[in-house]
């Protein structure tokens, strides 16, 4: 055996153990293999999970939503103004605000919150694909990037979206720390206590970590009074006067970015999803490892795979040499 193959052999063994410590961990059957050592799905659903009914064709167009009279849209002279509040507090936490805008897109399919939702927070994150998007850039640079490393059907998710299990697999197989709260019945009122005390948590001025940390809340848009039901988006901001925060909306063809009380987006969390039967909640999501923004990281083009191009993962020369999870100490 040359070194070459015993090193890699010994990153393959660490991927496979640091895997078996993440959260979630379900065992695999041999029948039901992964199709990456590092991936923390059962089965490649691209090919065998069943699509459901196409959608129906729609009998008018619209140009855009009216936000409800209960939400206070950013572009107001009220929201504008919450906003400015909560960038010239002292006590406030502005991270969150400037990392998502510096990130900002409209996702680009009617179904994709949940995964343009998740594009936005890992770029927000400076969370590295590995991949290269286009070109030599190593960026989340659309929804289709991000899915083509998934074993997720494209197609499927265009037809119902994802779940809140589903967003928190994509979001855990691109390396980042998740955490997941459903709303609970026993809970209405600890829950938004809860709730509560996370978003003041993460928008203090007080809130000390290496890592950013940022919010994602997944709720009924019916329940707002918007049309539609299930959706995805991050938080920016909260407003403490009125206890409300900035839900920065990534359907920006319906619904511009706007405020809400904390109590009125908890409540919608409690309808269930239709396909799980299960409330929705929200995540608390932050990088692995701190950021290192003042590095290009520079790696060899031929090194990196570009995307849609086959990757022998783990075993990929880029996984070995640069692959976080492979630098782990794990005990042999």
């Amino acid at each position: 055996m040359t070194a070459t193959t015993a090193h890699t052999l010994r990153m393959t063994r660490k991927l496979l153990s640091f895997r078996g410590r993440t959260r979630m961990h379900r065992p695999f059957s041999d029948a039901a293999q992964p199709h990456c050592p590092t991936c923390h799905c059962s089965h490649d659903e691209r090919t065998t999970r069943p699509l459901p009914s196409p959608l129906p064709t729609p009998s008018y167009s619209v140009h855009r939503r009216v936000l409800p009279s209960s939400l206070v849209a950013l572009s107001s002279t009220e929201g504008r103004q919450r906003l400015v509040d909560h960038l010239t507090c002292p006590e406030s936490n502005t991270e969150s605000y400037y990392r998502l805008t510096q990130h900002a897109m409209n996702q680009s399919d009617p179904a994709y919150c949940g995964v343009t939702t998740l594009v936005v927070v890992l770029n927000a994150l400076s969370v590295d694909p590995n991949v290269r998007w286009k070109g030599g850039w190593r960026y989340f640079g659309d929804e289709g990037f991000l899915l083509s490393r998934c074993c997720m059907n494209e197609e499927h998710i265009q037809r119902v979206g994802i779940t809140m299990d589903e967003f928190y697999q994509l979001a855990t197989c691109q390396g980042v720390n998740v955490t997941m709260t459903r709303w609970t019945e026993d809970s209405v009122t600890t829950g938004l206590d809860d709730f509560r005390q996370v978003v003041q948590t993460t928008f203090s001025s007080s809130f000390t970590s290496s890592n950013t940390q940022l919010l994602v809340v997944s709720f009924s848009r019916a329940s707002l009074g918007q049309t539609g039901d299930g959706h995805f988006s991050p938080l920016a901001a909260y407003h403490a006067p009125t206890d409300s925060v900035l839900v920065w909306d990534v359907a920006r063809f319906k619904y511009p970015p706007y405020w809400t009380s904390l109590s009125q987006l908890y409540d919608a969390m409690q309808p269930q999803d239709e396909t799980t039967h299960q409330s929705r909640g929200w995540y608390v999501l932050s990088s692995l490892s701190k950021e290192e923004l003042q590095e290009e990281h520079r790696r060899p083009a031929k090194l990196v795979p570009l995307a849609n191009e086959p990757d022998i993962c783990p075993l990929g020369k880029v996984k070995v040499q640069f692959c976080k999870a492979s630098h782990y100490k794990v005990s042999e």
